[in-house]
């Protein structure tokens, strides 16, 4: 416990030393923090006080703050009641359920992308699944997590409906973020081949206006993710 005390506070000094040769400090403060959650150096469950964080590191509680807002919103940590921010966790469970609730949103979502974009926005999936391809091609792990991501977002607005990318991101970013954490440190080997040309379907579907083609590719693809997932999820047990 003592060592994993002493890492901790090493990483804020080096990040103290830091700060201020590029900018925003924010930003520095968030790059950090990810990489301690990556490395295991903070767990899920595991609670990141601000005042600590602030003390050691020589800036402002409200830095830290907004900090630990971005992490919110990508789904690595959480922020609960008489505990302030937690690096994100769940169950089987929990995920199981966000996965239920997913395929039907983002059917939806699909579906309404089919009435309101116009074909060179639903092109921009397709170059975002080229990324993907590229990332899965060089092993990119990382890359490829921020590309999915931006899939996945870049389809909820093109629903056109505003409420539709604010519960799917609620619900699906601390699962995506939480599997991939997982993935990361048990060097488990994402098919990202597969998963890539699974995006490219989606994208395609889409872009052929055939609302019932897009909700039977929607289904398949939804739940290979799922299974996939809850396997994941399972093996780094």
């Amino acid at each position: 416990m003592q060592a994993a005390d002493a890492r901790f506070t090493v990483r804020l000094e080096a990040l103290s030393s830091r700060l201020g040769r590029r900018a925003p400090m924010a930003n520095q403060i968030a790059e950090t923090i990810r990489d301690m959650i990556v490395a295991g150096e903070l767990n899920p469950g595991d609670r990141i006080v601000e005042s600590r964080f602030a003390r050691e590191i020589g800036v402002g509680q409200p830095t830290v703050r907004e900090a630990l807002v971005a992490l919110e919103h990508e789904g690595l940590v959480v922020r609960k009641a008489n505990q302030g921010c937690v690096v994100t966790t769940l169950t089987r469970a929990e995920i199981g359920q966000i996965l239920r609730i997913r395929e039907e949103l983002e059917t939806l979502a699909m579906e309404l992308a089919i009435e309101n974009a116009a074909d060179a926005q639903i092109r921009k999936l397709l170059l975002v699944t080229d990324a993907m391809e590229r990332a899965g091609r060089a092993r990119d792990v990382r890359e490829f997590f921020g590309l999915d991501v931006r899939f996945h977002e870049t389809l909820w607005r093109l629903s056109g409906n505003s409420l539709l990318p604010r519960l799917l991101a609620q619900a699906l970013m601390p699962l995506l973020a939480f599997l991939f954490i997982r993935n990361l440190r048990n060097h488990q080997q994402i098919d990202m081949k597969d998963s890539a040309s699974a995006h490219v379907e989606l994208a395609e579907a889409i872009l052929s206006r055939d609302k019932e083609l897009a909700r039977r590719v929607a289904r398949a693809k939804f739940r290979m993710f799922a299974e996939d997932h809850l396997q994941w999820f399972e093996e780094g047990r």
